[in-house]
């Protein structure tokens, strides 16, 4: 299964979507780097799809890409492929938006992992944005469509589409695990992953799509349709501590607050060791903020001594072992005057596999620090994702089988403290209920993920070796 991680729709009532949609993809390229697409409608669906970053489009371009791209209404997407194959030909498949015809025709960009799906497809999907898809074009009518995949699928799911009639649409799963927010420019409605895609292009944004809720623009007109209430909301926690940009709004707070009161946090939680520190350091760019709230708190000298490449752009967590730790270490330079023979506090948001902090304190050793304590935003991982972040294994977790003591001694720090997670919940402003923190809790917002979950720490308890991502191996009925 393939996951795609941010998506962008517009409707203009008057000149080209393409230019609100560009920028809107544009402010959110951090979400994806492997491929991105836009798809429009004119006479026709008209698309342009490649891997890689978005390209910069200027001058004579322009009307190149309007000339590919006509018409008023569009959608667009970037994506990582966070589970299923990353090779160039996968890749290539996977990119979307991608467009179904059924009894409905339709295109859809997708954000999220599906979990379980009711209907029996007719051939096995190479993407999670099939599964939608067919659901959705199966049916007669749009709303009955978004239902059915409501009703059928389990997962998360922020999607936006266009039909072949010009209906623009979003709709967003019952828990809104993923986020997804619309507003209006006057001249133009848009959806987005995140508001910082509102923002770029001057749209105010007007709120989240609720979970549970369909959304549709046609002929310059909104329409709002509950069709699921929302049991429990689950926004993944995730986003507050490292997905969103700081910039963004989640829950009607800009996140970057979110992450100066988690900084505050570590430093009342551990503050006999943040007595100890001669300066704070943080790993940028996400902790950043974090960073500053413990020096606000503590009185810690904040040093900027970590800096990142800016074109370094790969997200070590989310590769391959083999390329990890060389992306670490030409992704983060550190300036070694100012740590030599100083006790560094180092804020991260967070430790998944520790390859990257391993490498990062070793770098730290290297350039003469007599202690290295380690504080991280996001409370300690013990379980796999199920709904599109690429840590699906237990054993790929360093701190499902190992506590915070146990994991400084592995990575080569001084101490490992984590944030308590009731601290977490509450500088997000959310209640523990409205978070999706099955990887912190081991409590899941679906009933399938929670037992494959199960499942899965049962067979390990009786020696299974776990072979690719529990929510493929299982689903798939592979035996121990």
């Amino acid at each position: 299964m393939m996951e795609a991680c941010g998506v962008f729709g517009a409707y203009a009532k008057s000149g080209a979507a393409f230019p609100y949609m560009y920028w809107g993809l544009l402010a959110q390229n951090h979400r994806g780097h492997q491929s991105y697409g836009f798809l429009t409608l004119d006479r026709g669906f008209y698309e342009v799809k490649a891997l890689g970053l978005i390209p910069q489009v200027s001058g004579w371009e322009v009307k190149e890409w309007l000339k590919r791209l006509p018409g008023n209404v569009g959608v667009g997407h970037v994506r990582y492929a966070t589970s299923g194959l990353s090779d160039v030909e996968s890749l290539r498949h996977g990119a979307q938006p991608a467009v179904f015809e059924g009894r409905l025709k339709l295109a859809l960009a997708y954000n999220g992992n599906v979990v379980w799906c009711k209907r029996p497809l007719e051939r096995p999907t190479q993407s999670d944005v099939e599964v939608m898809g067919k659901v959705l074009s199966e049916a007669g009518e749009l709303e009955e469509g978004v239902k059915a995949c409501m009703d059928e699928v389990e997962g998360a799911f922020s999607a936006v589409g266009l039909t072949s009639d010009g209906t623009l649409f979003a709709f967003r799963d019952p828990h809104g695990i993923k986020p997804l927010c619309h507003g209006n420019g006057g001249n133009v409605y848009a959806f987005s992953s995140e508001s910082v895609g509102l923002n770029i292009n001057s749209i105010e944004y007007l709120g989240e799509v609720e979970p549970g809720e369909l959304i549709k623009v046609s002929e310059g007109d909104v329409e709002r349709v509950k069709l699921r209430p929302c049991g429990n909301h689950a926004l993944c926690a995730f986003e507050f501590a490292y997905f969103a940009r700081p910039d963004s709004i989640l829950n009607g707070r800009y996140v970057y607050e979110a992450r100066v009161e988690f900084g505050r946090n570590l430093g009342r939680e551990y503050s006999e060791i943040a007595e100890r520190l001669d300066v704070i350091l943080d790993i940028p760019e996400t902790a950043s903020d974090a960073a500053y709230g413990f020096h606000v708190e503590t009185g810690v000298p904040w040093e900027r001594a970590l800096r990142r490449h800016r074109y370094v752009t790969h997200r070590a967590f989310i590769s391959s072992p083999k390329e990890r730790n060389e992306i670490i270490d030409k992704k983060i330079n550190v300036l070694s005057s100012k740590i030599r023979g100083r006790r560094v506090g180092v804020v991260d948001d967070s430790i998944v596999r520790g390859d990257t902090t391993r490498v990062i304190v070793k770098k730290l050793r290297a350039a003469g620090a007599r202690e290295v304590h380690l504080f991280i935003t996001f409370p300690r991982i013990i379980s796999p994702c199920f709904y599109g972040i690429d840590m699906a294994t237990y054993g790929e977790l360093i701190g499902f089988r190992h506590e915070p003591e146990e994991i400084a001694k592995l990575i080569g720090a001084d101490s490992v403290n984590y944030q308590p997670i009731r601290d977490f919940v509450k500088a997000t402003s959310m209640r523990m209920d409205e978070l999706c923190l099955g990887c912190v809790t081991g409590r899941y917002p679906t009933p399938t993920a929670q037992r494959m979950a199960d499942e899965a720490r049962r067979l390990l308890e009786s020696g299974w070796s776990e072979k690719g991502r529990i929510y493929e191996a299982i689903r798939l009925g592979e035996k121990p």
